[in-house]
């Protein structure tokens, strides 16, 4: 009982003193640079997916496996950027988005 009650105030602890909290997540769209390959299988029996390259609003350069369908160059792929405290920004697939809208 005594460990359970350690590791719990070492979980809280660490929660509460992250060093770079996300601040904001917002839904965003990026463009399709680079289809580099269609019909992987990334994690073994998984479904296909096809691995992409897009530029996200602020021009960086994200790799994604994206399920089908298929997207080509030019195609709007819904995102979601995490921003962070230290200016730090994190993006991925809006899956919800995905299934919804497809590629655009």
């Amino acid at each position: 009982m005594a460990a359970a009650l350690a590791l719990l105030v070492a979980i809280l602890a660490m929660s509460y003193l992250r060093c770079n909290p996300m601040i904001n997540r917002i839904p965003v769209t990026g463009t399709v640079v680079t289809v580099e390959a269609d019909g992987l299988q990334p994690h073994g029996a998984g479904g296909l997916q096809s691995r992409v390259v897009v530029s996200a609003p602020d021009s960086v350069k994200v790799r994604l496996f994206l399920p089908p369908p298929v997207p080509v160059v030019g195609d709007m792929i819904p995102l979601i950027e995490e921003q962070y405290e230290n200016g730090d920004k994190l993006y991925y697939l809006d899956i919800q988005r995905w299934k919804i809208e497809g590629p655009g």
